[in-house]
């Protein structure tokens, strides 16, 4: 017997005594009966260890040999079983402790938001709870700290960065809020100039002086609207504000695929539980290998905790999401629509607030690899002016030379 398979099967030491104590070792030896640690008491008493599966199989052997015996220890599980079950209510008890301190220790205990106003805060408590994130919510139940982190982004009007992380049974809500800009006129003069070239459509100026009129063309840093108002020798400088419609233009070059192969999710799922102990995952439910011919898989770990420790034990959540492959063949004027909306689309993305397009025109079309590729040409209308402060005093001697020289009628 090796010792692991004493500890779980169990073993008895035990005393034979006879007028030959000999002849009943020698019989469970022949018989295969596993005894070992044989050592002579006197003349007619010999002590030895018994596996606890051997002890039916003694008897005949002692009715043969005319001996007895007497079992003096017992050791191994089966035996420390025994002794638990006649102890229920304690082990019980401290079966139940030590699940209520895992549960506890895997249990959210608080929720900390750093850098948020308590109007934001508040908002923010109320976004997690309807993710189930609250105190004395279970873990294994929460969706990940990306899914959080991801949520509250985008819920979060007034914050730029959220940040979420986890330390024990806190969790951390790390917040950029927007600073909002204070609706105040700027007192530092300025002028408006031109951001890129355009062809002036319409001025609304504010204040300041209009120095370019509409259909003109104008270049970048041109200037629309100047902050110097009144006389040359002697001007008043503000804060020039307004705006100035200009039509841009703008060229796109975009490539469509003939034929298109993309995945839809058809929306069912199959979800597989697994125990990962010591980095082997061993399967709780959901066995099968492959529920679906073509699928997108996610997998949720959740570790477990037990008071400050961290268990090599974690539970994992696979979803696994049955996809549709599907293919769609274009003809040439489809994928020039197809193309058109993509670049109209991109360009708008990377204009400012309140530019429209008011023309586009494919200006040339090619097919070419079983692709269609495009030239477009758009105008757009859009604001142009942007400020472009300077100093006063400077601006004054400008102006008082250009008025020396300009010459005598």
């Amino acid at each position: 017997m090796t010792y692991w398979t004493e500890k779980v099967f169990g073993h008895v030491r035990a005393i034979v005594r006879g007028r030959v104590p000999e002849a009943f070792i020698n019989r469970c030896v022949r018989d295969d009966v596993r005894i070992k640690d044989i050592r002579r008491i006197d003349q007619t008493s010999m002590a030895f260890t018994l596996a606890l599966a051997d002890v039916k199989r003694i008897r005949p052997i002692l009715r043969a040999t005319d001996c007895r015996i007497r079992f003096l220890d017992r050791r191994g599980f089966p035996f420390l079983m025994m002794r638990l079950t006649s102890r229920a209510g304690i082990v019980v008890g401290c079966v139940a402790g030590l699940f209520a301190l895992f549960l506890l220790s895997n249990m959210v205990w608080n929720i900390e938001i750093d850098g948020a106003d308590p109007k934001l805060e508040q908002q923010i408590r109320t976004s997690l709870k309807k993710m189930n994130v609250h105190v004395g919510s279970i873990e294994f139940f929460l969706p990940p700290l990306a899914t959080i982190e991801g949520k509250l982004a985008g819920e979060l009007d007034e914050a730029t960065w959220v940040g979420v992380s986890k330390d024990g049974t806190t969790y951390h809500i790390e917040v950029v809020q927007k600073e909002l800009p204070e609706d105040k006129e700027s007192l530092e003069p300025r002028d408006l100039v031109a951001a890129k070239e355009a062809r002036i459509k319409k001025m609304f100026v504010e204040k300041g002086v209009a120095k370019v009129e509409t259909d003109t063309v104008v270049s970048p840093g041109d200037l629309l609207v100047s902050g110097a108002i009144g006389k040359d020798g002697n001007p008043t400088f503000v804060a020039a504000k307004g705006e100035v419609i200009g039509e841009t233009w703008y060229r796109s070059t975009t490539t469509v695929p003939l034929k298109m192969t993309y995945q839809t999710f058809t929306g069912k799922t199959y979800t597989k539980h697994r125990l990962s102990v010591f980095g082997f995952d061993v399967p709780i439910w959901g066995w099968k290998a492959r529920p679906f011919a073509h699928a997108k898989q996610e997998t949720v770990e959740k570790p477990f905790h037990f008071l400050f420790w961290d268990l090599p034990i974690s539970y994992k959540k696979v979803i696994v999401r049955a996809t549709d492959v599907t293919h769609r063949q274009l003809n040439e004027a489809e994928a020039v629509k197809v193309g058109r909306e993509n670049a109209r689309k991109e360009l708008l993305s990377q204009l400012p607030k309140g530019a429209k397009i008011t023309f586009e025109s494919v200006e040339r079309r090619t097919v070419e690899n079983g692709a269609v590729c495009l030239n477009l040409f758009f105008t757009v209308e859009e604001n142009i002016a942007k400020p472009r402060p300077f100093i006063p005093e400077q601006r004054r001697q400008s102006l008082q030379k250009k008025q020396k020289e300009k010459p005598v009628p």
